[in-house]
């Protein structure tokens, strides 16, 4: 009986030691904590208030008493405040700090520059389209930003409303006690469906589509606006496209914000002679460097407005487009 005893024991040992290591290993990669996120009717999706994790590579990321990516909360005194609105290229991704992407580091220029205080919120997501990011400014639940930043790249445009149930997003931590384990199983199950469930898609309709939900984003803006408040356009763009390879969507796209009346940033010249290979974690997404340049950028074109409003002269350039 012992000797049985201590063979099911080893048997079952060797049996459950590589899910453990498994999960061990998973947490230290950041896995088992996951950013949570709740749906809803209007922009469908976004983070749940007051999360601080420990993500990728030791990546820290936090989520204000707004459901704002920040590292300092919204709720917080300061000379000014400025408003993120994106996708995933704001939003930075959980395996880069808070206080590397470039909606943090925008703050951090301008208050070294001013002299003054700022609080930026990064109300960025991953897959969210040009209908999301309207509807989250119509329907945020403040009002005392100073300036308001969009970010936007020209594939947003024809996603139309995204809706939570499309993307990846846990609304609910996964269970004990193998946490990591889950998160990796449900993002393989999600992408599984994917690959097993290709779509067919036709571009017939796409700068049609793109116009429309361009001026439901214009409209939302417009709507909202108040004397005093600082709106900034930015156009972010896919590496694949620059040079002058721009599409017709995206080309469709700048002559749109172009003609907007509203402040329009186009970071596709300068990124095209900024562009290093540690300039994007993909194609679209950036790395560190790519975080610190548009920080560089935008800081640089909201200053003299923040400068004024504020009373203080600001100097305040972007540095030179490449680095040594």
């Amino acid at each position: 009986m012992i000797k049985k005893a201590i063979f099911i024991l080893l048997t079952a040992a060797l049996v459950c030691a590589p899910i453990g290591l498994a999960e061990l290993y998973l947490r230290y990669l950041g896995l088992g904590d996951p950013i949570l996120f709740y749906a809803n009717a209007s922009y469908r999706y976004a983070p749940l208030p007051n999360q601080q994790k420990q993500r990728l590579h030791g990546a820290r990321v936090t989520i204000d008493s707004k459901g704002l990516r920040s590292s300092r909360d919204w709720s917080q005194r300061a000379d000014a405040k400025i408003l993120f609105i994106g996708d995933s290229v704001t939003w930075g991704g959980t395996f880069i700090d808070d206080a590397d992407t470039f909606a943090d580091g925008v703050c951090q220029r301008l208050a070294q520059a001013t002299g003054k205080t700022f609080v930026c919120g990064n109300a960025g997501a991953n897959q969210y389209g040009t209908d999301n990011l309207a509807e989250r400014i119509r329907y945020k639940d403040f009002d005392d930003e100073t300036a308001i930043v969009v970010t936007l790249i020209s594939p947003d445009t024809i996603r139309g409303l995204t809706d939570a149930a499309g993307g990846f997003f846990l609304t609910a931590r996964p269970p004990a006690p193998f946490r990591a384990l889950w998160e990796a199983a449900a993002f393989l199950a999600w992408r599984s469906y994917r690959f097993l469930r290709p779509l067919s898609y036709r571009q017939t309709d796409d700068l049609r589509v793109a116009e429309r939900s361009l001026q439901n984003l214009l409209d939302a803006i417009r709507e909202t606006q108040r004397p005093g408040r600082t709106v900034l356009l930015v156009l972010s763009p896919v590496a694949t496209e620059l040079g002058g390879h721009e599409t017709a969507l995206t080309r469709r796209v700048q002559e749109i914000l172009g003609r907007s009346g509203l402040e329009l940033l186009d970071l596709h010249d300068a990124v095209t002679a900024a562009l290093t290979s540690d300039f994007y974690y993909d194609a679209i997404h950036l790395d560190v460097r790519g975080h610190h340049f548009y920080a560089d950028a935008i800081a640089a074109r909201l200053a003299p407005a923040l400068g004024r409003r504020l009373g203080v002269n600001v100097e305040y350039a972007s540095p030179p487009s490449r680095q040594p």
